[in-house]
């Protein structure tokens, strides 16, 4: 868990300071890779896979999609496209357009571009002039039954 959190401020470091530089979704997902990599749910599913459901631009979804079936801790990530419902799924990558439906416990909701808090987001990525940063609501997850390493809340912006 040390070199994950190592390769999480190395990332976060390297990788903010200018979207242009990089490709903007590839970035995004690093970092949903990296918040998800970085949160505890309460009561874990009992499947072997992490089921990310996406309702985001097609270009956030296809970065999204290039890390199915790496793993996180001991599961392994499955994306799919969100439905009306995104029932089964553990997290939620949703955009500010998209609805996150009712709170659920067990779902982590992160946004791009909402702004927080909305009662349902726990994590918010957002710019900050050139660079990508996420704001965190704790209570949002802690309601879901989400923590975060200590490790994740200091690198971002904002924990309300």
């Amino acid at each position: 868990m040390r070199t994950a959190g190592a390769a999480l401020a190395v990332l976060l470091a390297l990788c903010a300071p200018a979207l242009a530089q990089v490709d903007e979704n590839a970035l995004k997902a690093a970092f949903v890779y990296n918040i998800i990599s970085f949160a505890s749910w309460d009561a874990p599913p009992r499947r072997e896979a992490l089921v990310v459901c996406t309702a985001v631009d097609p270009g956030l979804s296809a970065a999204l999609a290039t890390l199915d079936g790496r793993q996180v801790a001991d599961r392994r990530l499955s994306f799919r496209p969100a439905r009306d419902t995104p029932a089964g799924c553990d997290v939620l990558v949703r955009a500010a357009a998209s609805p996150a439906g009712p709170a659920q416990t067990g779902r982590l909701v992160v946004c791009d571009g909402c702004a927080l808090p909305d009662a349902v987001t726990a994590v918010a990525l957002g710019r900050d002039g050139t660079r990508l940063r996420f704001d965190v609501d704790p209570d949002a997850a802690a309601h879901a039954g989400v923590s975060f390493s200590s490790r994740l809340l200091r690198l971002a912006r904002r924990v309300l």
